[in-house]
């Protein structure tokens, strides 16, 4: 039954289950088997309220946004309560930077990225309008260049995991934006946040308004040199906001941010370029990365593996998938930000020479800045995951407990050659079907093993350790943008060891003593 109470929420194991099943699993395919109420605040009070009263009764509780996480971050995992921040979806204001007086907007947590956009691009502060701002720039429009593949991804889920996308080469991750957040502790107590106001020194992070302690000592754990989400933020003068982005909702609820926007470029070109098999996409996206004079937004790459199957998808009926030229063995999705019509053609001109040295030609790429264009290449890039999803689909049919294996590893630029070496190896010593491509201008492949069995499931997790511990070993991450949720346990032992697990554990302890936050996420169990 539904409970009219100052926070609104859903009852009982069947009226959860009758009449809001959508919130009991997200896109990782893991599912709630029993969660007693869900809650659908719409205030940070009420956020508070439910904490409050999850504590005196004893029960865990779990924080769901979107829903569009792969590693079941979203998912209860026992008798405990579940918070919907779908309600969470208002804009509460728009500011400016003291500094540079570049606008920043506040919303809550659970408005979605796509709603963002809109806001932003259609809003006050659209280009000319009545709220644009003042002087020279008055003119430009702005945006949050924040981009993960789901645009349907909250702000709150984005901040949760860190999320970046394609644009982070040049945009970096949802970090980089956050400049203040509103954030429930475990204890029901509501805080706020702003860059610059709490930080870190020497590892040990001094805040007596948030920490029963008043302070906790991070541990000295190596980073990797690559984009990473496994974890917690714990560099020697970390910022807490950086120390809760990222932190999967496990040290506090966030229920606001405010994030800062920045200028569009005048115009953004978007290539996607097909290689013979002579051509080595992967070598030509470094060199497009390091060329002087250009300025990539975004570098994703797609190999042989994943032309096959979008090949084969095509061939089976998914008329959706844009055709492309059959002679490809590799290909590249390229996105330049402009500011007149005459770098265009220089960037054309650069690009061009750079293709020609792996076999390449303008003949053999698509090109435009419109957003029908754009469409079409996004379509065909984000096409590549459907098509493995199909794959697992028809596999689960036969063989129920099958689920697709991908990795999220990252490298330093340095390891990029071998790692790449690594890949190709043992993926094709796997004897499986797998799909490789991602995001090149950082490093950050997406290896998706696609098992057909239960022996080559076991392989492929078997061999999804063995390519973490080897970008551990060059340098790298376990998880550039997936996080660890509760799919991943075995990874943060890789990147940190067992002891400085434990070390991580005893951060989660300090912010949230009972473990009563998103249980289960990053850690399986408090103890050794």
């Amino acid at each position: 039954m539904i409970v009219q109470a100052s926070c609104p929420m859903v009852q009982g194991r069947e009226a959860v289950r009758d009449q809001c099943s959508d919130v009991l699993s997200d896109e990782s395919n893991l599912a709630a088997r029993i969660v007693e109420r869900v809650y659908f605040p719409e205030t940070p009070q009420q956020v508070a309220q439910v904490v409050v009263e999850a504590a005196e009764a004893g029960v865990e509780v779990t924080v769901s946004g979107g829903r569009t996480g792969i590693t079941g971050g979203a998912v209860s995992r026992g008798e405990g309560w579940l918070i919907s921040l779908s309600r969470m979806n208002r804009c509460l204001g728009w500011s400016q930077a003291p500094d540079d007086g570049e606008p920043r907007i506040r919303v809550q947590a659970g408005m979605r990225l796509d709603e963002l956009s809109r806001i932003v691009e259609e809003g006050p502060l659209a280009a000319g309008g009545e709220g644009s701002p003042a002087g020279p720039r008055g003119d430009l429009s702005w945006i949050y260049p924040v981009d993960p593949t789901e645009r349907s991804a909250t702000i709150g889920g984005t901040i949760a995991t860190n999320a970046s996308g394609a644009r982070s080469f040049h945009f970096g991750p949802t970090a980089r934006w956050v400049t203040a957040l509103t954030v429930v502790l475990a204890d029901g107590r509501v805080v706020e946040l702003g860059r610059g106001e709490t930080q870190a020194q020497g590892h040990v992070l001094r805040w007596p308004q948030g920490l029963d302690a008043g302070s906790v000592r991070l541990p000295r754990l190596p980073w990797p040199q690559a984009k990473c989400v496994a974890g917690y933020r714990i560099e020697e003068d970390v910022d807490l906001v950086d120390l809760l982005v990222g932190s999967e909702g496990t040290l506090g609820i966030v229920v606001e941010a405010e994030l800062a926007l920045t200028r569009r470029p005048h115009t953004i070109l978007s290539l996607f370029t097909f290689l013979p098999g002579k051509g080595d996409g992967l070598a030509l996206a470094a060199r497009i990365r390091d060329q002087a004079g250009l300025r990539p937004l975004a570098i994703e790459y797609l190999d042989d593996s994943a032309l096959r199957l979008l090949r084969e998808a095509r061939s089976g009926g998914a008329d959706q998938i844009p055709d492309f030229p059959r002679a490809a063995a590799s290909a590249l999705f390229l996105e330049f930000a402009l500011e007149s019509e005459g770098e265009l053609l220089d960037v054309v001109e650069v690009v061009e020479g750079l293709l020609a040295g792996e076999g390449g030609r303008l003949e053999d790429t698509w090109a435009g800045d419109s957003p029908k264009e754009w469409r079409r290449m996004k379509a065909l890039r984000h096409a590549v995951p459907e098509a493995v999803n199909q794959r697992i689909a028809r596999a689960r049919q036969r063989t129920p407990e099958i689920h697709k294996v991908g990795t999220d590893l990252a490298v330093p630029d340095r390891g990029a050659d071998e790692m790449n070496r690594i890949y190709r190896t043992l993926l094709s010593q796997s004897g499986m079907e797998f799909a490789l491509f991602g995001h090149a201008a950082e490093n950050h492949l997406h290896a998706n093993l696609i098992p057909s069995t239960r022996s080559e499931l076991h392989t492929a997790v078997e061999l999804h350790e063995e390519l973490a511990r080897e970008a551990v070993r060059l340098g790298g991450s376990v998880s550039a943008e997936h996080g660890i949720g509760r799919l991943k346990h075995g990874l943060l032992s890789i990147q940190f060891g067992q002891e400085g697990v434990e070390q991580l554990k005893a951060v989660k302890t300090a912010f949230d003593p009972d473990w009563r936050l998103n249980p289960g996420v990053l850690f399986p169990e408090r103890v050794r």
